[in-house]
């Protein structure tokens, strides 16, 4: 009874911040702490207190220092506070890879659920609470290069020819397939193989193998050894022995390939043996090299490739925003530009610049207005003081143009250089004029802050 009340205390604080939308999440583990590669059982529930109206994102569960894997969901209900509430839970094994402490993180759980006497589906994000586990470090006495943690283990071997014919220059080839139950290839260790006096060893890459169902998983790791007999006489084949921890029964276990007695019969002919040796030394250095060499992709690891591919990504979406955003604040301001006296002005200035009178006739009209819509023409400007300059200019200009002479090109710079100088003096006099009027304004029309 005591136990029901803590379970049922312990999910109302887990649904403090969902329990209004009616919905629980948490997760559970069936130990707070284990060994290096032992299977932690993760279970993530999510509950409603009616149901849901789709599938449920879970999401890719990362843990730093541990592998995860998973099984399977199952739908489910169980009552909470006198409550019947419909739910889903899904299954994972969680290997520890490093000793010390890992952390599951806070799960973002997202769902879709009707509210009470509802039916239209409801997204939400449901959150777990992060939970630590304790890894501890190996025993001592044993080796972390021959540790295992299993539920089983089995081992078999093969010769490639029978031992009772082998002849001095012989290359054999012996094949050890372990097989072990509750754990993933990553944790198989490998085969540690020992010098033989009068025999070349020259391993092979190892073969592994990880098998999933939907209630366990399992393990396989095939190695394969070139024996290269290089004298006459009896060799000794030592004795493998492997070792793996049960965490069904918390014991170790031992097994072993017992050791093997060769005749190695004589060889009249060995002229071939360094030739056998360079070969099988330039397979086994190809073997060492293709399992040295990282996963790369365009020569970055994994997580580095990721990071590059997450940032570039994150730098497009800041430019397609930042372009879509630039576009039409661009437009806007480009055309107050085409509208404004300063484009005009531009306009007038290179038709100046080419020579070209009637284009710059046509020009000067749209600046003038631009400049002040009380003036219709350039002579109606050559009246005021700052533009008296240009009269003589002007018509200079056009009475060598309607007298069809060439118009000296000196007279379209000095007009260019009397319009560019007026105009500075006239708009500064708008300027002044404009600033005046405010004064004037406020004189006449005083307020208690002035």
């Amino acid at each position: 009874m005591v136990k029901k009340i803590f379970i049922h205390m312990v999910f109302g604080l887990l649904s403090v911040a969902t329990f209004s939308q009616n919905l629980i999440g948490y997760i559970t583990t069936n130990t707070t702490e284990a060994y290096i590669g032992q299977p932690i059982h993760l279970t993530v529930s999510v509950y409603s207190s009616t149901w849901f109206t789709s599938g449920i994102d879970v999401g890719n569960i990362q843990i730093d220092g541990a592998l995860t894997v998973y099984f399977r969901s199952v739908s489910n209900s169980r009552t909470i506070s006198g409550k019947n509430y419909s739910g889903v839970s899904f299954y994972y094994n969680v290997f520890p890879t490093k000793q010390g402490d890992i952390t599951i993180p806070s799960l973002s759980i997202h769902v879709e659920s009707p509210k009470v006497g509802g039916y239209k589906g409801i997204k939400h994000v449901v959150k777990t609470k992060p939970k630590t586990i304790h890894v501890k470090d190996i025993p001592l006495g044993y080796n972390l290069n021959n540790w295992l943690v299993s539920n089983s283990l089995n081992i078999n071997q093969k010769w490639s020819i029978p031992l009772k014919d082998i002849t001095a220059g012989d290359v054999v080839q012996r094949t050890i397939h372990r097989s072990a139950a509750g754990t993933v290839s990553e944790f198989l260790p490998a085969t540690s193989w020992d010098s033989i006096p009068g025999v070349s060893t020259y391993p092979k890459r190892a073969k592994v193998n990880t098998t999933k169902s939907k209630t366990s998983v399992s393990a396989s790791r095939t190695e394969t050894v070139n024996y290269l007999f290089e004298k006459e006489g009896e060799v000794m084949i030592p004795t493998l022995e492997y070792v793996y921890w049960n965490p069904n029964s918390k014991r170790f276990y031992r097994k072993h390939i017992d050791s093997i007695m060769i005749t190695v019969k004589p060889n009249a002919d060995l002229k071939m043996l360094a030739t056998i040796k360079k070969s099988l030394q330039k397979e086994a250095e190809g073997t060492a090299e293709v399992e040295e060499k990282p996963f790369l992709i365009f020569g970055l690891t994994p997580k580095t490739f990721i990071e590059y591919l997450v940032g570039i990504l994150l730098i497009i979406f800041i430019l397609v925003k930042g372009i879509k955003y630039s576009i039409p604040i661009y437009k806007r301001r480009r055309r107050t530009y085409i509208n404004s006296e300063n484009h005009a002005f531009a306009e007038v200035k290179k038709t100046l610049k080419q020579k070209h009178y009637y284009a710059f006739i046509a020009a000067s009209h749209v600046w003038i207005k631009k400049l002040d819509p009380k003036f219709e023409s350039l002579h109606d400007l050559a009246h005021l003081p700052m533009f008296e300059i240009m009269k003589k200019t002007l018509n200079q200009i056009n009475r060598e143009t309607f007298s069809k002479q060439q118009v000296n090109s000196k007279l379209f710079r000095d007009l260019l250089s009397q319009l560019t100088e007026g105009r500075k003096n006239y708009l500064k006099h708008l300027e002044a004029s404009k600033k005046a009027s405010v004064k004037s304004d406020k004189w006449l029309n005083p307020t208690a802050t002035d």
